[in-house]
């Protein structure tokens, strides 16, 4: 039986294609299609074999742009994730007060602080730190912000800028004596400089240049101090220090019935000495032991509201997770505030604890940082760039549940002993 043809079904076929995954001169060359514009497309004509070999060539090139596409995505995303892990950790705002006196008084401090996979960079107003482009070093670069923050938090406590009247010959003299101190040019006066220092050392300084029998105000000292004097007086000052007879404060003797003795360490100093170190800060002058409760600049009205889920965080599994719901409401500032009478933009935050023993202790402990007004203050946000807003007090919270120390989240095995450490710096432990 002779062999016979079917006739074609689809005698003719018609292909409408992206301009981009076609190149009309080869299709045209290897097959007998006709090609021709159709608003944004191209219409290929032609048999159901033809039209057959082009949707297999129009494949291939689509695959060919969908590798290139994800491979571009993959370098951009690569190097987008490199940019960030170098601007990632929110940068320090930093008074220049504060700031030049770390840098020329507590430079071995500072170095401690940095890593070698960590670049900080300090001017006057902000103090920035930079990974070197792994996620190791992102996380190091966090951990270095936070540890900056309690060194500078402590540092700026105990700080004090004072001016005096004082000439050139006394002053070197002076300075070798108390190389605690950092000088500064007096605001706008050729004949008065400013010295800033911790107000133990300063105290120390005032009692020192002060001539027997004859009390300065702080801001006029005279300049004809009898030095061979009060060289005189700090020698015998100096012997009594070996006895524990003398007042750390003021240098002075003490007098046993004008002398109070800290109960937690025992130090002793001039009634009035301490009176006036407590009114700037309620801790030993000599050891930081703290006494009584720090008040802070909180504002008051706001809530501190506790809930509980079953959900774990990362690097907690067998633990459910606690919730901190704060909430400061819109207010006017006071006193304490930068700018009293102006409005300031309240804030709601919420963070996250493991519900475990550790994790409770130290709600516990944010719960009496925020009673004694310590965990938020007034003032500008470094993150929204606004002023006049409720910010976090340089306590830090775990205000997302994943992510990592750079994300402020979990998995982060030292943040719970990390933030009892700033609190301890408050005095709450």
């Amino acid at each position: 039986m002779a062999e016979s043809h079917l006739p074609e079904i689809f005698p003719k076929v018609a292909l409408l294609v992206d301009p981009e995954t076609v190149d009309p001169s080869t299709v045209l060359k290897k097959t007998g299609v006709k090609i021709q514009q159709r608003d944004q497309r191209l219409e290929v004509d032609g048999t159901f074999e033809d039209i057959d070999h082009v949707f297999l060539e129009v494949s291939r090139k689509k695959r060919q742009i969908g590798q290139k596409q994800r491979i571009s995505v993959y370098e951009h995303t690569s190097a987008s994730m490199k940019s960030a892990s170098s601007t990632l950790v929110e940068p320090v705002e930093v008074d220049s007060v504060i700031m030049n006196y770390i840098q020329k008084k507590c430079s071995a401090e500072l170095d401690k602080i940095k890593q070698p996979e960590v670049s900080m960079q300090v001017n006057m107003t902000q103090v920035t730190f930079h990974s070197r482009g792994t996620r190791q070093g992102t996380i190091l670069a966090q951990l270095a912000r936070e540890r900056f923050v309690t060194f500078y938090q402590k540092i700026a406590t105990e700080l004090q800028s004072r001016s005096y009247n004082l000439d050139a010959t006394q002053l070197q003299s002076l300075l070798a004596k108390f190389p605690e101190l950092l000088l500064g040019n007096g605001k706008g006066k050729t004949d008065e400089i400013t010295l800033t220092g911790r107000f133990v050392i300063l105290e120390r300084f005032e009692e020192f240049i002060k001539s027997p029998g004859k009390r300065s105000s702080p801001r006029q000292i005279n300049h004809t101090v009898d030095m061979s004097a009060t060289a005189s007086r700090q020698k015998l000052q100096d012997k009594s220090l070996d006895k524990e007879e003398t007042c750390s404060i003021c240098l002075e003797e003490m007098v046993k019935s004008k002398t109070k003795t800290l109960e937690k360490c025992k130090h002793s100093f001039c009634n009035d000495c301490l009176k006036r170190a407590f009114e700037i800060k309620p801790v030993c002058p000599t050891c930081g032991v703290i006494y009584g409760a720090l008040k802070g600049t909180q504002p008051k009205g706001g809530n501190m509201k506790i809930t509980y889920d079953k959900l774990s965080l990362p690097g907690y599994e067998n633990y459910g997770t606690i919730i901190i719901n704060y909430v400061i409401p819109d207010g006017v500032q006071r006193d304490e505030h930068p700018n009293p009478g102006k409005p300031y933009q309240g804030a709601v935050r919420t963070a996250y604890l493991p519900d475990c023993t550790e994790g409770n202790k130290v709600l516990n402990l944010l719960k009496q940082a925020f009673d004694q007004r310590l965990t938020f203050t007034v003032g500008y946000s470094s993150t929204t760039g606004k002023n006049n807003v409720v910010t976090w007090n340089d306590i830090h919270h775990k205000t997302c549940r994943y992510g990592g120390p750079t994300a402020y989240g979990y998995p982060d095995p030292y943040y719970l002993k990390r933030v009892q450490e700033e609190l301890k710096v408050k005095g709450i432990y």
